[in-house]
Formats: structure tokens, sequence, C-alpha cells
């Protein structure tokens, strides 16, 4: 019995591309939002210890140029905290994105698998019909020769 390769396996196997296009670009913004995000976080966490050291600083006194550059220094951590924070949310968002793309692809895939698995069977079917016929056939002809006899 042949299976037929028809119109259908050809979308999915397109479809099927195009998911693992997805998949690939999703993987590749989980990837980057991870990547911003740990920088954020090392960012936060020289802020707090930048933080910690000043109140230290403080307690045990500080020339004044020294808190004044401190505080220079924080202000640029704080700058660079906020467009860190930017970052972040716009690879967030762009990851989103992405997820929705390839949730939209899989189910898309998900068609097809289900329209091609239908073409088959119904073909499957089909061959088992008509071979089934064409006992039903050979077997009437057997028949007729044999009380032809």
């Amino acid at each position: 019995m042949t299976v037929r390769r028809g119109r259908l396996e050809k979308l999915l196997v397109v479809k099927k591309a195009e998911k693992d296009q997805a998949s690939s670009e999703y993987q590749t913004a989980i990837s980057q939002f991870e990547t911003e995000g740990q920088t954020l976080y090392e960012l936060l966490k020289k802020k707090e210890q930048l933080d910690e050291v000043l109140q230290v600083s403080l307690q045990n006194g500080i020339p004044i140029e020294t808190l004044k550059q401190q505080q220079f220094f924080m202000g640029n951590l704080e700058k660079n905290l906020l467009h860190q924070q930017k970052k972040v949310s716009h690879a967030r968002a762009f990851m989103n994105l992405k997820e929705e793309k390839l949730k939209e692809q899989s189910v898309e895939c998900k068609k097809y698998e289900v329209l091609d698995n239908k073409e088959k069977l119904y073909w499957k079917q089909n061959d088992l019909k008509v071979e089934a016929t064409f006992i039903d056939e050979l077997s009437i002809l057997q028949y007729s020769q044999h009380t032809n006899r």
C-alpha cells in the first residue's frame, strides 16, 4: 500500500520550517532578555554595595571631595540603571512578541498536521475500499468461471 504525498504535506513542511524559525527567534529573544536582566541585576548589586560603603563612610567621616565624587558616581549609576531598565523592558516586550508569534505558528502547524492526518486517513480508507472492490470482482470472476465449467 502506498502512502500519497499530498499538497498538505508540502504545506506542513513549510509550516514546520516557519515554526522552527519562530522558535529560534524566541530562544534568541529569551537569551537577550536574560543578558539584559543580568546586566540590570549587576548594576543594582553595584548600587547596593556603593550605598553600603557610602553609609559606612558617612558614619566614620569622609572628606567633602570624596563625598562629591561618590554622589557623582551614584548619579551616573542611577542614570545607567534607568537606561538598563528601559532595555530590559524593551527586551521583555520583544520576547513576549516572539512568544506570541511562536504560539501562532504552533497553532498553524498543528492545524496542518491534523488536516494532513485526515487526508492520509482518507487515502488509506480509499485504498482499502479499492482493494476490497478489486478482491470482490476477482471473487465474482472466479466464481463465474467456476460455475461455467
